[in-house]
Order: C-alpha cells, then sequence, then structure tokens
C-alpha cells in the first residue's frame, strides 16, 4: 500500500507545474521540482520543458526553485545551472529550497554566472519573503 502512496505522489509532484506568483508587490518564479524522490530524468524534463517560460524577460528575475524531497544528482544539478546560464537573462535573486550542503557548493559555482544573489533555504515560505 505505502508504495501505491508513494508512486501517486511523485505522479502529482510530477504533474505540479511551475508558475508565476504574485507575492508581496512582486513577483516570483516558482519552480516546482520537489517531491520526484529519485526521477532524476522527470527532473529534468520538467525543468528544461520550463526553460523556455522561465527565461522570457517578462517573467521575474527573481526565482525559487523547490527541490525538496528530490534526491539531486550532478546531472539535475549541471541541466539546473546550464539552464539558467543560457541565454541573456540576468537573474535578481535565486533561493533554493531543500539543497543539502554537499550539493550547494556546485550551484553557488555555476549560478554565479547568473548574475543571482543565491541563498540556501529549507523552508519555502522563508524563500518567499528573502527573494522579495
Amino acid at each position: 500500500m505505502r508504495q501505491a502512496e508513494n508512486q501517486i505522489d511523485v505522479r502529482a509532484a510530477i504533474q505540479k507545474k511551475s508558475f508565476e506568483l504574485h507575492y508581496n508587490g512582486g513577483t516570483i518564479w516558482c519552480e516546482h521540482l520537489d517531491g520526484m524522490k529519485n526521477r532524476e530524468q522527470e527532473v529534468i524534463v520538467k525543468f528544461n520543458g520550463n526553460l523556455p517560460e522561465l527565461l522570457r524577460p517578462s517573467v521575474s528575475s527573481c526565482m525559487i526553485i523547490n527541490l525538496d524531497e528530490t534526491v539531486i544528482t550532478e546531472d539535475i544539478e549541471q541541466a539546473i545551472v546550464d539552464g539558467l546560464n543560457k541565454g541573456k537573462k540576468r537573474f535578481k535573486k535565486i533561493s533554493l529550497v531543500g539543497v543539502d550542503r554537499k550539493h550547494q557548493i556546485k550551484f553557488i559555482t555555476g549560478l554565479s554566472r547568473t548574475g543571482a544573489a543565491v541563498k540556501f533555504l529549507d523552508d519555502y515560505e522563508k524563500a518567499k519573503e528573502w527573494v522579495l
């Protein structure tokens, strides 16, 4: 029974849409890659599928990437770093939620080219506050 529940939870996480959130007088791009457990390829496909929208100039340059309850691999790190460094968009602030210390250095190094201030938090609500 528990395995079936986990499969439903992962499917729901995969289907959860990323979006631009109007919050506290501004907007934040909310990239939802959370709850996807060890589904590396689905995480990468979902993120890459959102890139054309989140890289548009009209979309907020403030962003939260939620990776809580997702196993972060080198390929996921690389996809996110490469994706956000594509094109000419400059980000103002990027908060990553649910990233352990082991993976933070790779993100800090790679995302420094985006021009953004980067912060790691464990709470999505605190990430919204920090980004705006």
